[in-house]
């Protein structure tokens, strides 16, 4: 299965691990895809997600989801949804804190992840990116619905992909256009 990526913010992967506005389809609904939407972000799952940890991620990602929609429209984020995300990441530093090698400090990440891990390391991206110089650059796809960093030079990127939704948004107004002229 093949999944895309084009958020530029691990947070916001979680976001787009629904296909659509519509939420047509979810990638954390089942066990082996959700496995596998996991292994495409270099983030293996210790074992298959049960309900639980489903409730925990598909939770988080609704918080996430309200914050950054409302960050890309240009509105005040939901504070409720905030605090959800720094609880989270909160769990995630006192579960996997850091870890001292000489001169070097990282985080004690886990090399397979439960949902709980998973969690902590989105809430973590989350709070990255709220308190970072991306904010102002968080968009939504006026397509799909995803959200996205726009990392563009000119900071002019419209869609989550050109190949995903530009060139389907472009084809669609060529369409009209020429059918327009043809009425005339």
């Amino acid at each position: 299965m093949d999944f895309e990526h084009v958020a530029n913010s691990l947070a916001l992967e979680l976001v787009n691990s629904v296909t659509d506005r519509e939420h047509t389809t979810d990638w954390l609904a089942e066990p082996a895809v959700a496995a596998a939407w996991a292994d495409s972000l270099d983030l293996p799952l210790d074992a298959p997600l049960d309900d639980r940890g489903r409730g925990v991620l598909t939770d988080l990602r609704a918080a996430i989801t309200r914050v950054f929609g409302a960050v890309a429209a240009g509105d005040p984020a939901d504070a409720a949804a905030v605090r959800s995300i720094t609880d989270a990441h909160a769990r995630g530093l006192d579960a996997y804190g850091y870890v001292v090698d000489g001169a070097s400090v990282s985080r004690a990440w886990p090399e397979r992840w439960s949902a709980d891990a998973l969690a902590a390391r989105f809430a973590e991206s989350a709070v990255d990116e709220l308190t970072g110089e991306r904010l102002a650059r968080v968009k939504e796809c006026p397509s799909c619905g995803w959200l996205f960093v726009d990392t563009s030079r000119n900071h002019a990127r419209r869609w989550c992909s050109m190949e995903m939704c530009g060139n389907r948004d472009k084809a669609y107004r060529h369409y009209h256009r020429r059918r327009g002229a043809d009425i005339k």
